[in-house]
């Protein structure tokens, strides 16, 4: 037992992981609340987005200081605390403003824990290694297991005493074992030569793929097809594997080293550069990525326990360096969509996984001669088994799943929602909000717009999954820009056939697309709903243009048909003027009252969310719901044959 579960071991990694669980959901705050608040409710320019972000990062530079300043236990127990006491007060909280600033405090002393954290295991030479290779990993795991058992919706989103009392549970535990973490002598050696510490720049890349892709269960979900619990099992059964590859890694010969970095760097960048092509292959993908990357972690930890200087000063330059890259990859990431940046958007993954390749290339060469600590090394894979139990555990307490229950027949309500990530006017993600305004509408079909599942700077929600299953209403869904933001359709109706195309670009930055599907509604014909998100520049009408163009040439003049979506367009607007002159019918023209304005959802003064109909069909009525859920208000129509 105590091979399995080595308490020695134990110690070493409980601190780490729960710090990294709560620095990452203090992450998945501050960067939607720089996006949703600060950008998009107080109307704050990119420029001050990314001096406040790299204001937050910044201050690892300083935990070199802080330990020399204060000795490597207080300074860890500090920044631990302080951590936990924002975390938890952070979860207190439901105002954006303190959102921000609290998730940003509690990012400041994130940062300041790791470079400390680590050179307080390297001093104790070969025997931290385990600990701080495995608090990492455990890490991940801990906070991928929380939020999938949540549906992926964040602690810091949900109200209520249950994940209150989670919080403070783990700021509490962390605190503790902060406090009662040994500490090294303030001149015992803890800062490895710089050539040694090189490789592990790679946490930043490693970091930026963890937080996109591999413990994202909306992303796998969308490639692979498979069910949103299934693919939180993938994202547990992958972490299992890095524990096990990191205890792989611990046993590697160093002759064997030299061979496997190579080839786990190739696969690793060639699987990065596959991760947005739908295949229910990915599911295997995932698994073997995550233990080549365990493998990785073993081999770079190790390579750099050999501290021969007191002190922290490579350590912090070195992971403050490494952190201010994940921060850089990020921003352009994601900034891509928006402005023009020199990098193209699809070489992000595929680079960021070469580059973390690369680093485990160097690694093995600079300890192409040496041995390895072994003990302990199994903990990892007890505590990985342990948490992977986790999907059972949720699928177990989840009730049944969503289910067509419609009689069949028309008339059908309609509904078309652009909800905004789930960000309210505030700019607070409130995802049940928006399942407020869906279930008391009474709609049996809705199209939604700007919907993800799983961007960071969205809180990495699985947001259609967890509306499906909020509402009991089976969803389709289809990224345009990543597989995990774009259109998803919620139905009461039994889905016969759906599918989805591209729009055409013209120029703009950000991909769209639309969803199609064909729907039994108890007709000799199924109803035909096509649901999209045009072009948003509202003085830019020539890609709105050709937008519509594509669209109609998919309808291709067949009955029975509904066209839905935040069209951006008013009505006055030529784009708008093609669909009515193609034949279809606006809803709101027909059997609306005034003049319908959706946008913004506090005082509206624009008309561009749309349902379209074709004149074999006809609106009975149509309604604009009035609320701040989001930054449109939903149409609402119903829709039958007409007379």
């Amino acid at each position: 037992m105590r091979r399995l579960l080595d308490l020695h071991t134990l110690r070493l990694v409980a601190l780490p992981a729960l710090m990294i669980a709560l620095g990452l959901q203090s992450l998945r705050v501050l960067y939607p609340s720089l996006t949703w608040y600060l950008a998009d409710a107080r109307g704050a320019d990119p420029l001050t987005m990314a001096a406040l972000a790299t204001a937050v990062f910044l201050p690892v530079f300083l935990a070199a200081r802080l330990r020399r300043l204060l000795g490597p236990r207080t300074a860890l127990l500090l920044t631990a605390a302080l951590l936990a006491l924002f975390r938890f007060v952070e979860q207190l909280v439901d105002l954006p403003a303190l959102d921000l600033t609290l998730s940003a405090a509690a990012a400041v002393q994130f940062v300041l824990f790791l470079p400390i954290w680590f050179g307080n295991g390297l001093s104790f030479r070969g025997d931290g290694a385990p600990g701080l290779a495995a608090g990492l990993l455990l890490g991940l795991a801990l906070d991928s297991a929380l939020k999938g058992a949540a549906g992926t919706l964040d602690l810091s989103w949900q109200p209520g005493l249950l994940p209150l009392a989670i919080t403070g549970l783990m700021c509490a535990a962390a605190v503790v074992l902060a406090a009662l973490e040994p500490g090294p002598a303030a001149t015992a050696p803890a800062d490895p030569p710089t050539v040694r510490l090189l490789p592990l720049l790679a946490l930043g890349p490693f970091l930026m793929l963890q937080c996109l892709v591999y413990q994202n269960q909306g992303w796998i979900a969308a490639v692979t097809g498979v069910e949103p619990a299934a693919a939180f099992g993938v994202v547990m059964a992958g972490n299992l594997a890095a524990a096990a590859g990191l205890t792989l890694g611990f046993s590697t010969g160093f002759a064997r080293r030299m061979w496997i970095a190579p080839a786990g760097a190739v696969y690793l960048t060639l699987a990065a550069a596959g991760a947005d092509r739908a295949a229910p292959s990915f599911v295997t993908v995932v698994v073997l990525a995550q233990l080549v990357y365990g493998w990785c972690w073993g081999l770079l930890v190790s390579a750099a326990a050999s501290p021969r200087h007191p002190g922290l000063r490579r350590i912090t330059l070195v992971v403050g360096a490494s952190l201010m890259l994940f921060l850089l990859l990020s921003f352009l990431y994601y900034g891509s969509l928006q402005i023009p940046v020199p990098i193209p958007r699809a070489a992000f993954l595929p680079g960021s996984a070469a580059l973390a390749g690369l680093a485990t290339v160097l690694a093995a060469w600079h300890s192409r001669s040496e041995a390895f600590p072994r003990r302990g090394t199994w903990t990892s894979i007890s505590l990985g088994l342990l948490l992977s139990l986790a999907p059972i555990v949720s699928a177990a307490g989840a009730g049944p799943q969503p289910a067509y229950r419609r009689p069949p027949g028309l008339p059908i309500r309609v509904m078309t929602y652009n909800i905004h990530s789930a960000y309210d006017v505030a700019g607070r993600q409130d995802p049940e909000a928006i399942a407020r305004v869906i279930e008391a509408s009474g709609a049996d079909l809705v199209a939604l717009q700007e919907v993800s599942r799983g961007w960071l700077v969205d809180g990495s929600t699985d947001l259609p999954a967890w509306l499906s299953r909020r509402l009991g209403m089976p969803f389709i869904f289809r990224g345009t820009s990543d597989p995990v933001w774009g259109n998803a359709m919620l139905s009461r109706d039994p889905v016969l056939a759906a599918g989805w195309a591209p729009l055409p670009r013209s120029g703009t930055l950000l991909p769209r697309g639309f969803l199609w599907a064909e729907l039994d509604v108890g007709q000799a014909e199924p109803l035909l709903v096509i649901a999209t998100h045009l072009h948003h520049v509202e003085s830019e009408h020539a890609p709105r243009q050709a937008q519509v163009a594509a669209l109609l040439s998919f309808w291709g003049g067949r009955p029975n048909s509904l066209l839905l979506g935040d069209l951006n367009a008013r009505p006055e607007y030529t784009e708008m003027g093609l669909i009515a002159e193609a034949g279809w019918t606006d809803s709101w023209r027909e059997a609306g009252e005034g003049a319908g304005l959706t946008w913004p959802a506090v005082d509206p003064f624009e008309r561009i969310d749309w349902i379209w109909h074709t004149d074999d069909l006809t609106a009975v009525d149509a309604t604009v719901i009035d609320s701040a859920a989001s930054d449109h208000r939903p149409v609402l129509a119903t829709i039958d044959t007409a007379p």
